[in-house]
Protein backbone atom coordinates (compact mmCIF):
# COMPACT_ATOMS: atom_id res chain seq x y z
CA UNK A 1 0.00 0.00 0.00
CA UNK A 2 1.29 3.30 -0.78
CA UNK A 3 1.41 6.17 1.59
CA UNK A 4 0.03 9.00 0.18
CA UNK A 5 -0.19 12.21 1.89
CA UNK A 6 -1.64 15.07 -0.16
CA UNK A 7 -1.07 18.55 -0.35
CA UNK A 8 -3.16 20.76 0.64
CA UNK A 9 -3.75 21.81 -3.29
CA UNK A 10 -4.31 18.49 -4.46
CA UNK A 11 -7.02 18.11 -1.76
CA UNK A 12 -8.52 21.53 -2.54
CA UNK A 13 -8.89 20.40 -6.27
CA UNK A 14 -10.51 16.99 -5.28
CA UNK A 15 -12.63 18.79 -3.58
CA UNK A 16 -13.46 21.64 -6.02
CA UNK A 17 -13.76 19.20 -8.33
CA UNK A 18 -16.95 17.34 -6.51
CA UNK A 19 -15.07 14.56 -5.43
CA UNK A 20 -16.00 14.84 -2.23
CA UNK A 21 -15.36 11.19 -0.60
CA UNK A 22 -15.23 10.47 3.05
CA UNK A 23 -11.46 10.45 3.07
CA UNK A 24 -10.99 13.60 1.29
CA UNK A 25 -13.66 15.21 3.35
CA UNK A 26 -11.97 13.63 6.76
CA UNK A 27 -8.88 15.35 5.38
CA UNK A 28 -10.22 18.81 4.88
CA UNK A 29 -11.85 18.62 8.50
CA UNK A 30 -8.49 17.34 10.33
CA UNK A 31 -6.79 20.31 8.65
CA UNK A 32 -9.77 22.68 9.46
CA UNK A 33 -12.37 22.28 11.71
CA UNK A 34 -10.36 23.46 14.49
CA UNK A 35 -8.93 26.53 12.41
CA UNK A 36 -12.38 27.40 11.73
CA UNK A 37 -13.81 27.08 15.50
CA UNK A 38 -10.90 29.65 16.41
CA UNK A 39 -11.31 32.24 13.34
CA UNK A 40 -14.97 32.13 15.40
CA UNK A 41 -13.90 32.37 18.50
CA UNK A 42 -11.91 35.29 17.29
CA UNK A 43 -15.34 36.84 16.64
CA UNK A 44 -16.23 36.97 20.22
CA UNK A 45 -18.56 34.01 20.11
CA UNK A 46 -19.05 31.95 22.88
CA UNK A 47 -17.77 28.25 22.76
CA UNK A 48 -21.19 26.46 22.39
CA UNK A 49 -22.31 28.65 19.45
CA UNK A 50 -19.20 28.78 17.80
CA UNK A 51 -19.58 24.62 18.33
CA UNK A 52 -22.77 24.89 16.26
CA UNK A 53 -21.14 27.60 13.72
CA UNK A 54 -18.69 25.69 13.34
CA UNK A 55 -20.34 22.84 11.79
CA UNK A 56 -22.93 25.51 10.00
CA UNK A 57 -19.58 26.68 8.24
CA UNK A 58 -18.28 23.22 7.18
CA UNK A 59 -21.80 22.60 5.81
CA UNK A 60 -21.64 25.98 3.61
CA UNK A 61 -17.96 25.12 2.12
CA UNK A 62 -19.08 21.52 1.47
CA UNK A 63 -22.16 23.18 -0.58
CA UNK A 64 -20.11 25.86 -2.06
CA UNK A 65 -16.55 24.48 -2.38
CA UNK A 66 -17.40 23.63 -6.07
CA UNK A 67 -17.60 27.15 -7.22
CA UNK A 68 -14.21 28.07 -5.41
CA UNK A 69 -11.62 28.28 -8.44
CA UNK A 70 -8.19 27.81 -6.79
CA UNK A 71 -6.22 30.46 -8.13
CA UNK A 72 -3.74 31.61 -5.68
CA UNK A 73 -3.09 34.81 -7.27
CA UNK A 74 -6.70 36.05 -7.54
CA UNK A 75 -8.03 34.45 -4.23
CA UNK A 76 -6.34 32.90 -1.28
CA UNK A 77 -8.65 29.66 -0.02
CA UNK A 78 -7.78 30.11 3.62
CA UNK A 79 -9.20 33.88 2.58
CA UNK A 80 -12.38 32.33 0.85
CA UNK A 81 -13.40 30.42 4.05
CA UNK A 82 -12.54 33.23 6.19
CA UNK A 83 -15.88 35.29 4.38
CA UNK A 84 -17.82 32.12 4.31
CA UNK A 85 -17.44 31.77 8.17
CA UNK A 86 -17.82 35.70 8.99
CA UNK A 87 -20.92 35.35 6.96
CA UNK A 88 -22.33 32.79 9.14
CA UNK A 89 -21.54 34.54 12.26
CA UNK A 90 -23.17 37.75 10.76
CA UNK A 91 -26.67 35.46 9.70
CA UNK A 92 -26.35 33.76 13.31
CA UNK A 93 -25.97 37.28 15.24
CA UNK A 94 -28.98 38.81 12.75
CA UNK A 95 -31.64 35.82 13.73
CA UNK A 96 -30.03 36.37 17.46
CA UNK A 97 -31.32 39.92 16.99
CA UNK A 98 -34.55 39.01 15.73
CA UNK A 99 -35.14 36.47 18.02
CA UNK A 100 -34.43 38.68 20.83
CA UNK A 101 -36.14 41.84 18.87
CA UNK A 102 -33.18 43.77 20.41
CA UNK A 103 -30.43 45.37 18.40
CA UNK A 104 -27.07 43.32 19.22
CA UNK A 105 -23.72 45.13 17.82
CA UNK A 106 -21.54 43.03 14.80
CA UNK A 107 -18.40 42.53 15.38
CA UNK A 108 -16.27 44.35 13.76
CA UNK A 109 -15.61 41.47 11.07
CA UNK A 110 -17.50 43.05 8.41
CA UNK A 111 -15.44 46.34 8.63
CA UNK A 112 -12.47 44.93 7.83
CA UNK A 113 -10.61 45.17 4.14
CA UNK A 114 -9.35 42.22 2.44
CA UNK A 115 -5.60 42.81 3.55
CA UNK A 116 -6.98 42.76 7.33
CA UNK A 117 -9.17 40.04 6.54
CA UNK A 118 -6.16 38.51 5.07
CA UNK A 119 -3.97 38.66 8.01
CA UNK A 120 -6.28 37.75 10.48
CA UNK A 121 -6.55 34.47 8.90
CA UNK A 122 -3.07 34.11 8.67
CA UNK A 123 -2.56 35.20 12.00
CA UNK A 124 -5.29 32.35 13.10
CA UNK A 125 -3.72 29.59 10.62
CA UNK A 126 -0.28 30.25 12.05
CA UNK A 127 -1.54 29.45 15.52
CA UNK A 128 -3.41 26.55 14.61
CA UNK A 129 -1.09 24.85 12.86
CA UNK A 130 1.43 25.64 15.26
CA UNK A 131 -0.76 24.13 18.42
CA UNK A 132 -1.38 20.75 15.99
CA UNK A 133 2.20 20.50 15.41
CA UNK A 134 3.44 20.59 19.43
CA UNK A 135 0.71 18.24 20.04
CA UNK A 136 1.75 15.83 17.41
CA UNK A 137 5.32 16.34 18.68
CA UNK A 138 4.51 15.96 22.46
CA UNK A 139 4.89 12.24 22.33
CA UNK A 140 8.32 11.71 21.59
CA UNK A 141 9.72 14.09 24.61
CA UNK A 142 10.15 13.22 28.49
CA UNK A 143 7.32 15.04 30.94
CA UNK A 144 10.90 17.05 32.06
CA UNK A 145 11.70 17.82 28.40
CA UNK A 146 8.08 19.14 27.35
CA UNK A 147 8.29 20.99 31.37
CA UNK A 148 11.40 23.23 30.49
CA UNK A 149 9.67 24.09 27.04
CA UNK A 150 6.71 25.23 28.52
CA UNK A 151 8.01 27.00 31.23
CA UNK A 152 10.53 29.13 28.55
CA UNK A 153 7.31 29.68 26.26
CA UNK A 154 5.99 30.99 29.23
CA UNK A 155 8.78 33.42 29.82
CA UNK A 156 10.62 31.97 32.40
CA UNK A 157 14.26 32.19 32.65
CA UNK A 158 16.95 29.02 32.31
CA UNK A 159 17.93 30.01 35.77
CA UNK A 160 14.12 30.06 37.13
CA UNK A 161 13.34 26.82 35.31
CA UNK A 162 16.73 25.02 36.85
CA UNK A 163 15.44 26.45 40.17
CA UNK A 164 12.41 25.11 39.88
CA UNK A 165 13.02 21.77 37.79
CA UNK A 166 16.75 21.25 39.42
CA UNK A 167 17.78 20.18 35.91
CA UNK A 168 21.17 21.71 35.12
CA UNK A 169 20.92 24.75 32.72
CA UNK A 170 23.14 23.40 29.96
CA UNK A 171 20.42 20.56 29.59
CA UNK A 172 17.98 22.66 29.84
CA UNK A 173 18.82 24.65 27.07
CA UNK A 174 19.35 21.37 24.92
CA UNK A 175 16.19 20.06 25.99
CA UNK A 176 14.76 23.30 24.61
CA UNK A 177 16.61 23.36 21.08
CA UNK A 178 15.35 19.76 20.24
CA UNK A 179 11.87 20.51 21.25
CA UNK A 180 12.08 23.38 18.90
CA UNK A 181 13.83 21.91 16.23
CA UNK A 182 10.89 19.26 16.27
CA UNK A 183 8.43 21.69 16.14
CA UNK A 184 9.46 23.45 13.02
CA UNK A 185 10.11 20.67 11.36
CA UNK A 186 6.36 19.52 12.23
CA UNK A 187 5.24 23.15 11.64
CA UNK A 188 7.23 22.65 8.01
CA UNK A 189 5.11 19.15 7.62
CA UNK A 190 1.54 19.78 8.58
CA UNK A 191 2.28 23.10 6.32
CA UNK A 192 3.35 21.35 3.41
CA UNK A 193 0.44 18.86 3.95
CA UNK A 194 -2.06 21.70 4.24
CA UNK A 195 -0.31 24.60 2.82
Amino acid sequence: MTDFTPTRVTLLQRLCNNEKDDISWGEFNEAYKRYIYLLIRGMNIDHHDAEDLTQTSLLAIWENIGNFTYSPDSCKFRTWLYRIVRNKVIDHIRKANAKKNRKEDIPHVDTYSSPEVYDIAEKEWRAHVSDKAYNNIKTKFSENVLKCFDMSMKGKSTTKIHEATGISEQTIYVYKQRVKDALLQEIRLLNDKWG
